[in-house]
């Protein structure tokens, strides 16, 4: 189940929020355990045969964290392999065996086909910020177990994040912050992430996997340039629309989330995109990867391995394929350069962003890539710049795309710097503030609602892109 799913609109969230507010603040954790429930059941839907994997590491991390609060370095080593093993083996014990078959090639280790359990790497994740915080003395040991499940399961942020540290919901895990306002404010970035997934990431979407489901040999640059860039904008508008909608949903049910995407297509280096971009995983690898390692404050040559190390490591995290593991070194050994030479801090601001934006696009060429062989991501990356015009080209028109375009341009143009200025100029101006202005605004949402809802109801293409990841 995902939050754009009508099961989840006229279903799921109705019910949900009829029981949470039928039961009074005054009642204990009873609303607390409603969540639970209720996340139990967002998670059964979509993966049922794993659910009594990720509560058995609940259970066994909440049992172990009280040796681990009390200094145990075995009980927090254990507690770390006790998440980390069955991430390894759901997502990379295939890639591993059929690449050690491949190196050694007197080697017949059979190659698993296991079902990825959803949101493993999320709360994962989440759980080893825990841990380590708890290790470190950062936080407090929540003894309720049940608070302590729901705080890895809590359905908003279960699937696709944001990682959430448990200092940044502590409180609400004991005291859920609702009010009319947070409700309001909640409502409000559902409403937004759903348009945006609907609407532009969907829509975008359409066209990227309609141009790369054609032979490689049918495509020119242009036709193969405006895959890459729809995917550029689904990827965007599909993780950032989801992100919103955690976070609205959060705030409804009193909880205040991180914020995940601060428009990271106004960067001008791709250091700074970074820091804009998913950026509680980007906190993640910093903060419990990057830094232990010694960061920065080490010789050049131990920097340079540990930036590189953490992007494999990032690009790994997305999934158990070469082309991720590419992908993320391409980002590091920019990031590098950038670094080194200062160079983004010398060109023009203009020609920095163009240059961010097409490295960047450029970069999720690669990423798009899942699945295929190195050949065939030649084959692909190569035809961007190829000169030579297919024999039997297939066109916007052939391919009958030209009504998702409008959705596309509209998403670069809000994304880019100069429609992300003039929104922000037009939410900071004083008269937002006025009465008949916020009942428009309030219209306008209901308005944008209506019309996804409409878009869901009438299409029948909704994938979630990090919903394998």
């Amino acid at each position: 189940m995902v939050f754009s799913s009508l099961s989840f609109l006229i279903v799921f969230l109705p019910v949900l929020l009829v029981l949470f507010f039928a039961v009074p603040q005054k009642w204990g954790h009873t609303r607390q355990y409603i969540l639970l429930v209720f996340s139990l059941v967002f998670y059964s839907a979509g993966e049922p045969r794993y659910i009594f994997l990720i509560a058995a590491c609940i259970l066994i991390s909440w049992m172990l964290s009280e040796s681990v609060n009390k200094g145990s370095r075995p009980a927090f080593l254990l507690s770390i392999l006790v998440n980390i093993v069955p991430l390894i083996v759901t997502k990379y014990a295939g890639f591993l065996a059929a690449n050690m078959n491949t190196v050694f090639r007197g080697l017949t280790i059979p190659v698993p086909e296991i079902v990825m359990p959803i949101g493993i790497s999320f709360y994962t994740f989440q759980m080893i910020t825990y841990l380590v915080d708890l290790h470190h003395g950062e936080i407090v040991r929540q003894k309720n177990p049940l608070l302590f499940a729901l705080y890895i399961m809590f359905f908003p942020q279960l699937i696709a994040g944001p990682i959430v540290r448990y200092s940044e919901v502590a409180v609400s895990l004991e005291h859920p912050d609702v009010s009319w306002d947070n409700i309001r404010y909640g409502f409000g970035r559902l409403i937004t992430g759903l348009g945006k997934k609907v609407l532009i990431a969907n829509q975008a979407g359409y066209i990227a996997s309609t141009i790369q489901n054609c032979p490689t040999d049918s495509l020119n640059a242009g036709m193969s340039w405006l895959c890459v860039l729809a995917f550029t904008i689904q990827l965007y508008f599909d993780f950032s629309g989801y992100s919103e909608m955690a976070i609205g949903l959060g705030s409804i049910f009193g909880f205040h989330f991180p914020e995940n995407f601060a428009d990271p297509y106004t960067s001008v280096s791709l250091s700074d995109c970074w820091k804009r971009w998913h950026i509680t995983l980007g906190r993640f690898f910093r903060e419990y990867v990057y830094i232990p390692l010694g960061g920065n404050r080490v010789s050049r040559p131990r920097w340079i391995f540990n930036t590189l190390l953490v992007w494999s490591l990032t690009g790994l995290w997305h999934g158990a394929s070469w082309n991720y593991v590419f992908w993320g070194l391409y980002n590091g050994v920019l990031i590098l350069f950038e670094k080194i030479t200062g160079i983004s801090k010398k060109l023009p601001k203009p020609l920095a962003w163009v240059t961010t934006f097409f490295l960047w696009t450029l970069g999720l060429g690669i990423f798009m890539c899942d699945g295929f062989s190195l050949a065939e991501m030649s084959g692909f990356l190569g035809r961007l710049f190829s000169g030579r015009d297919p024999v039997n080209p297939v066109t916007i028109g052939s391919l009958q795309l030209w009504g998702y375009i409008p959705f596309l341009v509209f998403g670069v143009l809000i994304s880019t710097p100069v429609g992300v200025a003039v929104r922000k100029k037009a939410a900071g101006a004083s008269w937002i503030t006025r009465p008949a202005c916020s009942l428009v605004h309030d219209l306008l949402l209901i308005l944008l609602f209506f019309t996804s809802f409409l878009f869901l109801i009438g299409g029948t293409y909704n994938p979630f892109i990090y919903f394998r990841f």
